[in-house]
């Protein structure tokens, strides 16, 4: 081959390699803009937490409006026979980091006051169906009288099996129903 070609293919080569090298700086440049984009909303959904709009906020848009009602008025109906609120919020993963779930659970509890003040007799269960979590954070005047055993109980008899068949609405009255049940029989 003459230099010419030879030279021209070098060209041709290093331009190439340019290029490619500019396309994964420009890539990771926007992936870097996203994830901070992402905290950024994350941290602002902390510092500024909606109010709750009923019993059931469900944020990640996995029950029906009917179904909301349905556990709303559950959940109303045993605030009013015994003064223990249960609130019941479901979270999609952009408000939240995986490994900070269980923190944002325990904050929404505090921040939005689940349960009477003096009493401290409130209930909250965080979902997220896109972690594939849930945690249910007892009040101190609850954990006496519903142990962290049977809490974890609850979640593998009621939630769970329903949530393995993405029946959210379903494990989530059969969970709150059994917590009731068991709060009705000690309160």
């Amino acid at each position: 081959m003459s230099r010419i070609k030879i030279g021209f293919l070098i060209i041709i080569s290093l331009l190439s390699f340019s290029i490619k090298a500019q396309d994964h700086n420009t890539a990771t440049k926007d992936d870097s803009l996203k994830t901070k984009s992402i905290e950024l909303y994350r941290q602002l959904f902390w510092n500024k937490l909606p109010k709750p709009i009923n019993w059931t906020n469900d944020y990640e848009a996995i029950f029906s409006k009917d179904e909301e009602t349905k556990l709303n008025q559950i959940i109303a109906d045993f605030e009013n026979e015994t003064t223990v609120e249960i609130a019941i919020v479901t979270i999609d993963t952009i408000k939240v980091s995986k490994n900070k779930f269980e923190d944002l659970s325990l904050h929404i509890a505090k921040t939005w006051g689940v349960g009477k003040k003096e009493k401290s007799n409130g209930i909250l269960i965080a979902i997220s169906k896109g972690y594939r979590q849930i945690r249910i954070q007892n009040g101190d005047g609850i954990v006496p009288v519903l142990s962290d055993d049977e809490t974890a109980e609850i979640l593998q008899n009621q939630f769970f099996p329903y949530f393995k068949k993405e029946k959210y609405f379903e494990g989530t009255q059969a969970g709150l129903l059994k917590i009731i049940e068991l709060l009705r029989e000690r309160l």
